[in-house]
């Protein structure tokens, strides 16, 4: 298909950057000025802290130095999906952030000094008080001058495996395939997803054996690499006084970086992983249903993408999305339905897809700047869906900065939770009106919420098995993963038969940090029981909107705890498979 050139797309359906900074010379003199804000925090943290306003003067340079990074941050990378080649900015980007880092470690190490002097200091300063505390508990992990120095050093080393299976993707060769209407695509190369999702089952088989085909070349040198890349992640999660790579990575930053980190008890990730577990029944189901529906007597794992709705849904221009989207989120309010209205109406979508433009969906923002929302709307179902998701995330934003820029943030651990809770309401409001494009609704969110709860925690499985074996000193070969791999697959996929390779599938995964999956479970944890909250008025609009506000300012727990969803013990993931088994329950109704 001919995508059309940026200049050549409707202004109303493209961001521009000039919103940010009104000139690529306005960004570097930013950049300059975020050097000097360094400079200043350097210096405040140079001295004794002795008095409050010691303490404050350098939370607040702290804020300050976040706050004009994050705003750089978002203009490079608005810059970069847009297909703008800004290659000095993004090098003068990574250069600052560097120096970012060494200076608020410089910071951090103040607040290591004297902890019953800044207890008492602290005391007196009540609405920086949770600021301190998470900056505090930052600081424990951060090392003497010297041993940051050293670590900075291996740095390039320690990110070597990274960049080796970085490498593997991206230097795949493609194999040539034929579609049945006799157009040629390469896979890898084409969009996998899509060509899963065409009627001819032989055609899906020959796209699924040449994605992991085209993996299965590099097997061992994916193993080697990612059991290399946990050995080091392994070795600096202990320098930094983590007593595992999971403690390390269930302590993440917070989204903006504005300083502030979640942390997250490890034993929140047991309990999820055994509350999904005990609980796949309801995606048994689904996955028996599907079987059903293709009549299939075996589903095979090329089945799983293919649509199964009787009818085609229609075409559904961006105009009808919008509306779709506004009327599906009247339950949260006019005012939340306002805000989102203004979204579109400042031009904050860019919604067109475009030749040189990222074929990728995401939510960008700053706490100066809110949201940018970079999709590539195609008039279907998934992208409808896939916006309103986006436009989940904007929403966080829009709300959450409403206070101070240092808790205009949320924990990992919940960021899921708003993109979730509106898939969630575009579905219940499709359905209700009835059509067409009900069951195609109901069929989407459950595939998204489904990976998001199911296919997420049986990666999660995956990966805590792996690291275990290489926190214990195992050696890990590539028979070893596979056969890992078979096994979690046969549990959370028992109605799939799988084929003699289906190990081979965790290929290709390991680029981001080994434990990242749990914030997808969790997100469409607390997204299924916020929106069963809501319909039978446990949580009102009103306090969803607060949490939606208060993500900066409170630990991921409570905070789930204020949607009525306690991720501490087993009810919590009981309830939200129970909600997700109720959509199962709409969708089988409906084509029984």
């Amino acid at each position: 298909m001919s995508l059309p050139k940026r200049d050549e797309i409707d202004p109303e359906y493209r961001f521009e950057l000039t919103t940010i900074y009104e000139t690529p010379d306005d960004w570097t003199a930013a950049a300059s000025e975020l050097d000097d804000e360094l400079d200043a925090l350097e210096a405040s943290a140079a001295g004794p802290l002795e008095t409050t306003d010691d303490l404050r003067a350098l939370l607040q340079s702290i804020e300050e130095c976040y706050r004009r990074k994050q705003r750089l941050k978002l203009y490079v990378n608005l810059a970069n999906a847009i297909g703008r080649d800004d290659a000095p900015r993004w090098e003068r980007y990574h250069a600052l952030e560097s120096t970012h880092e060494e200076h608020v470690a410089t910071a951090l190490r103040r607040l290591n000094d004297d902890d019953e002097a800044l207890d008492a200091l602290a005391a007196e300063l009540d609405v920086d008080r949770w600021y301190i505390e998470n900056l505090r508990e930052r600081a424990r992990h951060v090392r003497s001058l010297e041993g940051e120095e050293t670590m900075a050093a291996f740095a390039e080393t320690r990110r070597a495996p990274t960049e080796v299976l970085h490498a593997v993707r991206r230097d795949r060769e493609p194999s040539v395939l034929e579609r049945p209407d006799g157009e040629r695509v390469e896979i890898p190369g084409a969009d996998f997803r899509t060509e899963l999702a065409r009627p001819d089952r032989e055609y899906r088989r020959r796209v699924y054996d040449a994605m992991w085909g085209a993996f299965e070349r590099f097997e061992e040198t994916i193993t080697e690499a990612f059991e290399a890349k946990l050995k080091a992640v392994s070795a600096e999660a202990s320098v930094r006084g983590y007593a595992s790579i999971r403690e390390r990575d269930l302590r993440r930053r917070c989204v903006p970086d504005s300083g502030m980190h979640s942390v997250l008890p490890e034993t929140v990730h047991d309990v999820m992983l055994d509350g999904i577990r005990e609980n796949l029944g309801p995606y048994h189901r689904l996955l028996e249903r599907r079987r059903d529906r293709l009549g299939l007597d075996v589903l095979r794992p090329w089945d799983l993408d293919v649509p199964v709705a009787d009818r085609d849904p229609p075409a559904i221009g961006y105009e009808d999305a919008k509306m779709y989207i506004l009327g599906a989120l009247e339950p949260l309010g006019a005012d939340y339905v306002e805000r989102v209205r203004s979204l579109f109406e400042r031009r904050r979508i860019d919604a067109a897809p475009g030749v040189d433009k990222t074929g990728k969906w995401y939510c960008q923002y700053s706490a100066d700047d809110g949201p940018f929302v970079v999709a590539n709307y195609r008039s279907d179902v998934r992208s409808l869906f896939v916006l309103c998701h986006e436009l989940g995330h904007a929403m966080h934003v829009e709300h959450h900065r409403e206070g101070l820029a240092r808790y205009a943030t949320s924990p990992q651990p919940v960021s899921e939770v708003p993109s979730t809770v509106h898939q969630l309401l575009l579905a219940d409001h499709l359905v209700d009106e009835g059509g067409v494009l009900a069951e195609a609704a109901l069929e989407r969110v459950l595939v998204q919420v489904g990976r998001s709860l199911y296919r997420s925690a049986m990666f999660a499985a995956f990966v805590h098995e792996f690291v275990s074996s290489v926190e214990r000193g195992e050696p890990v070969d590539p028979d070893d993963a596979r056969e890992t791999q078979r096994s979690v697959l046969r549990e959370f996929r028992e109605p799939v038969e799988l084929d003699a390779d289906a190990g081979r599938t965790w290929l290709g995964r390991g680029t981001r940090d080994p434990y990242h999956n749990y914030q997808y479970v969790l997100g469409a944890t607390g997204g299924l029981v916020a929106r069963q909250q809501l319909r039978e008025g446990d949580l009102t609009a009103a306090a969803y909107r607060e949490f939606l506000r208060s993500t900066g300012r409170e630990p991921s727990v409570a905070l789930f705890r204020s949607l009525g969803c306690d991720v501490t013990t087993p009810a919590a993931f009981e309830r939200a498979t129970d909600a997700f088994d109720e959509y199962v329950d709409r969708i089988v109704e409906r084509t029984e």
